[in-house]
């Protein structure tokens, strides 16, 4: 005759004694495997979007650009149909209404927030996880979805996920690099990409967020910007500074920021020596004189046998490629004839024909 559930418990009573590490397990007995699985799966809920908070820190930018305007056609279109993930925040907003971090799907709930009216639900999953388990499932929902990312958006996340999964695994003991660099290599793999290049990533992750600006929006190269990671916070805003006071009239280069890190371990750096390096004139801010041709000029070059006449409304693009194209190779048979010619004239040939 089976065991009810009533004398189970009952006989599990004494062992049990009100421990909750004792009643999971108590539960994992009387329950079955679908029973158990089926309370793993995340709940699912119809919120509205004011229940729904940015997650803390959150490294991606929001922006109004191109792919926002095809998502929010879609949406308007076909509404949204997956379900935007979430964890709960443990509090209420202003209403007494339960509140969740976006774990994934922000860029959704802001469309959301334009497009429908204030009682629209949104549907969510729930996922009962940790606050660093949300960040490794949030920074990878990104970095493998997204097509856009800029280099800070994307240091940022990676330097949140390190730091995630080492507070999950436990940090190197003894001040030993090892588990840090195994922990950016196996990120690296996740997302293509080799362990050094997951760190320079991660140093634009301790720029100031103006200098950060200037990386994403391509005032500086990202190898710079590693360099400058490398300043105090205050010897960075003093670089801000200072490019702000000359309406950035000077933007760093590679050397110049290795400059600045060597005399900022050196603990030299201070503005006049900031003024003094940014002031060197680059090759890059040289003025060059650039002659562009005008057409009419190209038009006269071409041959009448080639009826310049045909040319007047064609691309010269293609042209001028070809054209460049066939002089090199021109310059190219001539430089192997006169080689022929330089061997067949030699001293040596010469004097070998004279003994035939």
């Amino acid at each position: 005759m089976p065991v009810s559930q009533e004398n189970l418990r009952s006989a599990f009573e004494e062992i049990m004694q009100d421990s909750k590490i004792q009643e999971a397990k108590y539960a994992q007995i009387i329950t079955t495997q679908e029973q158990r699985d089926e309370a793993a799966m995340p709940e699912r809920l119809m919120i509205y979007p004011r229940q729904l908070v940015t997650f803390p820190n959150h490294p991606f930018y929001i922006r109004d650009d191109e792919d926002m305007s095809k998502l929010k056609e879609s949406i308007m279109n076909s509404g949204i149909r997956t379900p935007i993930e979430v964890i709960r925040t443990g509090e209420k907003n202003e209403r007494g209404e339960d509140t969740f971090y976006i774990v994934a799907g922000h860029r959704r709930t802001h469309v959301a927030r334009q497009i429908f009216p204030e009682d629209h639900r949104l549907e969510v999953r729930i996922h009962n996880m940790s606050m660093d388990e949300a960040i490794v499932a949030m920074t990878e929902s990104n970095l493998l979805t997204r097509e856009n990312i800029l280099p800070c958006e994307r240091g940022n996340a990676l330097r949140m996920e390190v730091e995630a999964r080492e507070r999950i695994t436990g940090r190197p003991e003894n001040g030993t690099v090892a588990k840090n660099v195994r922990t950016r290599d196996l990120i690296g793999e996740t997302y293509h990409m080799n362990g050094r290049s997951v760190q320079r990533y991660i140093r634009l992750a301790y720029l100031i967020p103006e200098l950060q600006t200037l990386i994403d929006d391509n005032k500086i190269g990202m190898m710079t910007g590693v360099e400058l990671s490398y300043l105090s916070e205050k010897e960075q805003h003093d670089v801000w500074d200072e490019m702000e006071l000359t309406a950035f009239e000077h933007y760093p280069s590679k050397a110049q920021a290795v400059a600045m890190r060597k005399l900022s371990k050196e603990g030299t750096l201070d503005m006049d020596a900031i003024v003094d390096i940014l002031e060197v004139e680059k090759p890059n801010q040289v003025d060059h004189i650039r002659y562009v041709p005008r057409k009419e000029d190209l038009l006269e070059q071409i041959p009448a046998y080639l009826n310049p006449e045909k040319w007047k409304d064609k691309d010269f693009t293609e042209f001028i490629g070809k054209a460049i194209a066939f002089y090199a190779s021109s310059l190219e048979e001539q430089h192997r004839l006169e080689k022929e010619q330089s061997t067949f004239n030699s001293p040596y040939r010469s004097s070998y024909s004279s003994q035939l």
